[in-house]
């Protein structure tokens, strides 16, 4: 299957369920093999899929296999970003409840305007950008959830999270 080209039966359910024959399991043994966890390789894999039966027309890619694995990668290097965060946070907020369970007022106010700094900002985005990333740090839903929610693609709630976090560190580091 490496370079040819699947046989379109008319739709694009019916296309990326070719696809899905063919490639399902050396897309699962390659997550696996990049990311050490069977688990997280599946929910990769599944969230690829996902979006490649949303794409609009992926019979016309080039090479669908190549798209597919690619797109599956970018996905699994961004959950793995995102837990380092997430892992780091937690550790820096453990760190800080253990040194200091009763915060000094001076952190206290430096918290609260942080916090006032971020709702400042996040005040300033556009509605459907504020309410994507709102949804997806506050509530932890996944962007097709939010593209659901708000009725847009889920390319565009990528835009909006890219272009929230952008407006948050620019505002955050003046």
């Amino acid at each position: 299957m490496a370079n040819q080209r699947l046989i379109l039966n008319g739709s694009n359910a019916e296309f990326v369920q070719e696809l899905f024959q063919a490639q399902s399991a050396s897309l699962l043994k390659y997550l696996t093999s990049r990311f050490r966890d069977r688990e997280d390789a599946a929910e990769i894999a599944q969230e690829a899929w996902l979006r490649m039966y949303r794409l609009e027309h992926p019979e016309h890619l080039e090479n669908p296999r190549a798209f597919l694995f690619q797109m599956a990668s970018n996905l699994g290097v961004d959950r793995a970003r995102h837990s380092t965060i997430a892992e780091r946070f937690s550790r820096r907020e453990l760190a800080s409840v253990r040194a200091d369970s009763h915060p000094s007022a001076e952190l206290s106010v430096a918290a609260q305007e942080s916090l006032r700094l971020i709702d400042d900002a996040l005040r300033e985005l556009p509605e459907k950008c504020r309410d994507a990333f709102i949804l997806n740090r506050g509530r932890d839903l996944s962007y097709p959830e939010i593209a659901r929610e708000l009725g847009v693609s889920t390319s565009m709630v990528e835009k909006y999270i890219i272009r929230a976090l952008r407006h948050l560190r620019d505002k955050l580091s003046e």
